[in-house]
This record gives structure tokens, C-alpha cells and sequence, in this order.
């Protein structure tokens, strides 16, 4: 097990004076810094446990309450957005953190969704390109207030133009539904208390694995994975929380969302398929999917997805048996259902529409509020590429597999939610 992510919540002036930007991450990274480098040294030194990345979440950059955002002509606010970004990349950088989240907007709770807005969220593929330390994505949806359709356009289109220089770029970008704040994982992490906060995303899919590996049945695993999430929460909470104190950041929670590394025991789709199931993605695959999920601890600092995690690329099993065309996009949509994160890391044929990206997202928000649960995609169009193409990334968390089937829309429909003039849906 690896602690993937440490992740710091703190609310950042943006569009104020860049002097002022700068002294105020200064004044405040100083003391992540040595929190950051207090907690992982003891925490490798004391348990052997080894943190990947130190990351910082913003507040979402757009929200009508921000009126600095309107002070200027949106030309001249994506500039100063650009400078703003260029000085944040900078100074993290100088205080050893690896990444930071700025989403986009919250567009569910937009009462309207404007070309201003649209063109704010379109500009984001040039400051990822630009910015590699940079990641973002826009809350499409939530149980509470709908789906923002003009919203899932707009974040169809900003798949697509980032896949057309390199599709690696949309690793920076997703769209959300229902994620709540302080979550970990990234890209769809942000913050919003006045107070600094860090939670905890946990690389943890060789543990299911190895739980899984020696159950003598489902039962046996079942009971295995409580007391070992049980152990692991107690244990970190109990650690957190005295670093928390002692430098007086709060200490939001754990996502227990076990992430897969690339390598064969550190398989979530290794851990599925050793509970006697043929193979991930087979009829079956979701008892044990929902078996994980429920196994992850109900309390008061589990947070985030803290469901089933299965980034497609980032799997060797799953990708594996996506490159022997055991599964579709389908077969990732019907698992949603149990998973954290949905729709994560898919490689998908180069030549796909907005309009067939937008209704794939649509059905991940629905699941998502359906569900009342949180759920994101990101999605990897590759350019030049069709289903059943082999694809390798030179990338160490990503596995070598194939571009995924998926049911290709058939003909135009000008009256369908994707051309009406619809902006918003509410089921309830």
C-alpha cells in the first residue's frame, strides 16, 4: 500500500493583484511545506509507507458570487487567469508540490450557462497544455440540482480539442457529477472552507489483491477486507489527525477508493477476478466489485468516492482484458454503478463526435444522480485510432491495451438534447 496523494484544500486569491497572490501562497506554502515533509517522513519512517505526490486544491475558479471575474472583458481575464497560473506552477513548484486542481466551475448550480461561461470552460485546454502541473475539470451535475446540458457540451468540446495535440492531455481533465469538496483524487479535487484542509487518496489495490489471493471464499474475503480497512482506518486517522493539530490544518478525510498500479499484484481487476470470477468484465464481475465497495469502512473521515476504482489505463488487468476485447464502454457504465470514480482513463477511437462524447457523459451523470453518488469522466479520444487499435503510452501508470468498443450514434437528430436549446435537466 501507498498513500498516492496528500492533498491540500486552501482557498486561493485569484484575479487579485499577482504581488498579492504570490506573498499569500508564499506566507501559506511555507507551512504546508514543512507539514508535508513532517508527515511523510515519519509516516514512511514509522509505518513504511511511502507518499507518491503532494498536491494543492483550489476553490473553483468561476462562481457568480466572484465578481472579480466580471471586472474585465473575458479577453482580458484569460490573460490574467494565464499569468495567475504561470505564477502558481512557479511557486508550488519551489515548494515541492507536485500538482494542483483549479476546477473549472461548479456549472450545476449555475442559474444560467452563458456564451461567457461556455468560452471560460473552452479556454482551459490551453492553459493544460501550457501548464502540466495543472489539473481541472467542471461539476456537471448533482442530485440536487440536475444536469447542466450546455455545461456537458461545453466539457465534450474541451475533450475533444485536447485530444487533437495529444490525447494525453485529457489525463488533466474530467467531468464530474456530485463530488463534494476535499476530495483527493485528482482531476476533480477543490476546496472550499476558509481553512486549509488535507485529505488522503490511497494506492491500495495490492492489498484487495493480496486479501482476495488468500480468501478460501467470498465470505472469507468479505471479512478479511473489513478488518483490514478497519486497521487502515484507525491507523491513519489516528496519525492524521496529530499532524493535523500540531500544524493546525484540518484533517478533511481518507478516500478509500483502492487505487491500481500496472502491475499485475497491484490489480484491482487482479483482485476481482481472484474471487473466482472467469475474468474482469465477465458475467459476475459486479458481485465482487460491490463486495469491495461495501467493505469500505462507513465513518465519519471516509470521504471522497471511496467506492470500486478501475482507470482503465492505469490497471494491468483491466487492461489487459480490455486488449482481449472482454469488455466495452458498456460493460464500464453497468459497473458505475458500484464504482467511485466511473469512467476514468478510457481510451476511445479518435474520430468520436462532441455529440457522442456529450450523451456519454450524459449517461454517467444520470447514473450519478440516480445514485446519488459521485462519479467523473475522463475520457482519452486518440487521434488516428479506431476500436480494437492497439495503444501504448510511454507513461509508468499507464498499461499497454486497445481502444474501446462503444455504440456509435447512427444519424443527426436536431431535435435531441445535444442540438435543442435546452440548458438544463431536472429529474426531480
Amino acid at each position: 500500500m501507498r498513500v498516492r496523494a496528500i492533498t491540500i484544500g486552501q482557498i486561493v486569491p485569484f484575479l487579485y493583484e499577482n504581488e498579492s497572490l504570490e506573498s499569500f501562497l508564499e506566507e501559506k506554502l511555507e507551512n504546508f511545506q514543512n507539514f508535508l515533509d513532517d508527515f511523510t517522513e515519519t509516516l514512511e519512517n514509522e509505518y513504511g509507507l511511502k507518499v507518491q505526490s503532494r498536491r494543492l486544491a483550489s476553490q473553483p475558479l468561476f462562481s457568480y458570487e466572484e465578481q472579480r471575474i466580471y471586472s474585465k472583458n473575458l479577453k482580458d481575464t484569460l490573460n490574467k487567469i494565464d499569468v495567475q497560473f504561470e505564477l502558481m506552477q512557479n511557486i508550488i513548484n519551489a515548494y515541492n508540490f507536485d500538482y494542483f486542481a483549479c476546477c473549472s466551475m461548479l456549472a450545476d448550480t449555475l442559474k444560467d450557462f452563458s456564451v461567457f461561461e461556455s468560452l471560460l470552460l473552452k479556454s482551459f485546454p490551453k492553459f493544460l497544455q501550457k501548464y502540466p502541473m495543472l489539473f481541472t475539470s467542471v461539476l456537471a451535475a448533482s442530485s440536487k440540482n440536475g444536469v447542466n446540458l450546455a455545461a456537458l457540451k461545453a466539457g465534450a468540446d474541451v475533450i475533444k480539442n485536447l485530444s487533437t495535440s495529444d490525447p494525453f492531455n485529457n489525463l488533466q481533465f474530467c467531468v464530474s457529477a456530485n463530488v463534494k469538496p476535499n476530495t483527493p483524487f485528482f482531476p476533480s479535487a477543490y476546496h472550499f472552507s476558509d481553512e486549509p484542509a488535507f485529505s488522503l487518496a490511497l494506492e491500495m489495490a495490492d492489498e484487495v489483491a493480496r486479501t482476495s489471493r488468500g480468501a478460501s471464499s467470498v465470505v472469507d474475503a468479505k471479512n478479511a477486507l473489513v478488518e483490514k480497512f478497519d486497521n487502515i482506518y484507525e491507523g491513519l486517522t489516528e496519525f492524521s489527525e496529530k499532524f493535523a493539530k500540531k500544524y493546525e490544518i484540518e484533517f478533511a478525510g481518507i478516500d478509500f477508493s483502492p487505487a491500481p498500479f500496472p502491475k499485475l499484484t497491484r490489480s484491482i481487476g487482479y483482485a476481482v477476478e481472484k474471487l473466482n470470477i472467469d475474468y474482469f468484465g465477465a458475467h459476475g464481475s459486479l458481485l465482487p466489485i460491490a463486495l469491495i465497495k461495501r467493505c469500505i469502512p462507513k465513518k465519519e473521515k471516509v470521504i471522497g468516492f471511496s467506492g470500486f476504482m478501475m482507470p482503465v489505463m492505469e490497471d494491468y488487468t483491466i487492461s489487459k482484458r480490455l486488449a482481449e476485447n472482454k469488455f466495452t464502454l458498456d460493460t464500464l457504465l453497468l459497473f458505475s454503478t458500484m464504482c467511485g470514480t466511473g469512467l476514468d482513463c478510457v481510451p476511445l477511437p479518435g474520430d468520436i463526435t462532441k455529440r457522442e462524447l456529450f450523451y456519454i457523459l450524459l449517461d454517467m451523470c444520470t447514473l450519478s444522480i440516480i445514485l446519488d453518488k459521485p462519479l467523473t469522466a475522463r475520457l482519452m479520444p486518440i487521434p488516428g485510432k479506431k476500436a480494437g487499435d492497439d495503444i501504448d503510452f510511454d507513461f509508468e501508470y499507464f498499461a499497454s491495451t486497445k481502444v474501446i468498443e462503444f455504440k456509435r450514434l447512427e444519424k443527426e437528430n436536431l431535435k435531441d438534447l445535444f442540438n435543442g436549446k435546452e440548458k438544463f435537466f431536472h429529474f426531480y
